[in-house]
């Protein structure tokens, strides 16, 4: 039985977290040992995972610079010691002696880092990019500098984008590393669509166009701010519009005050973070994605499996699942892009229509069996040492 390792930040509601949690149970299922190696203690996902997944949880090493945090924010921003020590520390620290036959940084910045370090000649070492570097931040967290960063990617034998735009931002902020490789995110289709219909009654206020934006309430990121305000200017104009905000984070008392500014709490509501999005996906008109920048996008791929029109502003990820527009709507990234895409749909009522057939046609793509073929060969396959 092979041994799989992966290291994350953590295991709260998020996509990235979700992702893991969908091919860690998958790979168990398979008859891989699993084991999930987490750099913080937030892990509110794991009653999903399969109870053969082993769960480690290991927080920053304590160190003196933990008494002061003010101090140790300043000079280091995400830890001393992890900043000074070598990959090689790291791995000793994080992993010891432990051996497995795969180890995976599945997020950029620490867990790259400590994987780099790897001594064990024989295991296959992966890295996935879940974002467009050319936006993200955090990949160089506990690297002094970038040509660390770059050095640390080239130690591993693939690292994996999750679509082609990733796999451009990596290059053009990294450089090309000579080892990567473009897989889509596996999805639990069957599992989304039987917990998209466990809610019973309405969950979004009533209009003639009900949209839902499902993402981390991280606005600098995901656009909710211009969505509400797009959606509020819509309302005064006449329009029969309606908003449901689900997720949570660091936003949420932000978000909630524009709301109130807009005097929009009737027509715009907002959930707080939720494990299964799901239902409130199936029964929006139309999902919408404002971000301003992304590496796939869950929430986009899922309202496709759930039939859910969708509209997007044009960055990374939702313009591949999307295929350039033609099973959803692409719009300019921009405030002023949002307005005239929501705008035209609540002019044209045939135009939901249009593309909910067109959400339909597209669910062949999120082929389970297809994408975990692609993952178990990189997994066998080692290119370095």
């Amino acid at each position: 039985m092979k041994k799989i390792l992966f290291v994350a930040p953590s295991l709260g509601v998020g996509g990235m977290e979700r992702v893991l949690v969908t091919l860690s149970n998958r790979l168990v299922k398979k008859e891989y040992d699993v084991t999930i190696l987490l750099t913080d203690t937030e892990d509110s996902m794991k009653d999903e995972l399969d109870p053969a997944v082993s769960l480690i949880k290991k927080p920053y090493k304590e160190h003196f610079g933990r008494k002061l945090p003010y101090l140790r924010h300043r000079l280091y921003d995400d830890g001393m010691w992890e900043t000074r020590a070598k990959p090689e520390q790291l791995y000793r620290y994080y992993i010891g002696n432990k051996t497995y036959d795969a180890e995976i940084a599945f997020f950029r910045g620490l867990c790259v880092k400590i994987v780099s370090g790897s001594m064990n000649r024989n295991a296959v070492h992966l890295a996935w990019v879940h974002n467009d570097f050319r936006k993200a931040r955090g990949y160089q967290n506990n690297f002094s500098d970038m040509k660390q960063v770059s050095e640390a990617y080239r130690r591993l034998d693939r690292v994996v984008c999750v679509s082609k735009e990733a796999k451009t931002g990596f290059c053009e902020v990294i450089g090309d590393t000579g080892n990567l490789e473009v897989v889509y995110n596996m999805l639990d289709v069957e599992r989304i669509r039987t917990l998209a219909e466990t809610a019973e009654g309405r969950l979004i206020p009533p209009a003639r166009l009900r949209l839902a934006v499902v993402a981390r309430l991280e606005d600098k990121a995901k656009g909710q701010l211009r969505l509400i305000r797009t959606v509020s200017k819509l309302r005064g104009e006449g329009e029969s519009i309606s908003l449901t905000v689900v997720g949570g984070g660091e936003d949420e008392k932000t978000l909630r005050q524009e709301i109130l500014q807009n005097d929009a709490q009737e027509y715009i509501t907002m959930t707080g973070s939720l494990r299964n999005p799901y239902p409130y996906i199936k029964e929006a008109d139309l999902l919408v994605c404002s971000s301003y920048y992304e590496g796939y996008n869950l929430t986009v791929a899922e309202a496709l499996i759930l039939g859910t029109p969708v509209i997007s502003t044009d960055c990374t990820g939702p313009g591949e699942i999307l295929d350039g527009g033609r099973y959803g709507m692409i719009v300019e990234n921009s405030e002023e892009g949002l307005y005239r895409g929501l705008k035209a749909f609540c002019s044209d009522p045939d135009l939901l229509e249009t593309y909910r057939n067109k959400a339909k046609e597209r669910q062949d793509f999120f082929s389970e069996e297809r994408i975990f073929q692609q993952i178990e060969t990189i997994l066998e396959r080692k290119e370095n040492g």
